[in-house]
């Protein structure tokens, strides 16, 4: 088989086509693909998640405390001390001081 300059040059030619196709392919593929900005979480953060969002799912109304003292103030049954209202409302006062 004769090699001949000629056959170099059109070797050359179709290899540099190839090379130039590859490496545009490759930028377009790099252009297209982003990174995702990611998080990681610990898990104590994640475990500290979970119990918060059980803790606002939670009600702050406890029924059977209502049911209890509506079924004593309906019977006439709720007694009041007057001696514990006020030590509650004198403390509040000097803790808010």
């Amino acid at each position: 088989m004769i090699i001949s300059n000629n056959k170099i040059q059109n070797v050359l030619k179709v290899y540099a086509e190839q090379n130039s196709v590859a490496k545009s392919a490759k930028a377009d593929k790099n252009r297209n693909v982003q990174q995702q900005d990611e998080v990681i979480l610990s898990s104590g953060v994640q475990e500290f998640g979970q119990i918060f969002q059980r803790i606002i799912a939670t009600s702050d109304v406890r029924p059977e405390k209502v049911n209890e003292l509506s079924a004593k103030i309906n019977s006439g049954n709720y007694q009041i001390n007057s001696k514990d209202i006020a030590d509650k409302i004198i403390g509040r006062t000097l803790n808010d001081d």
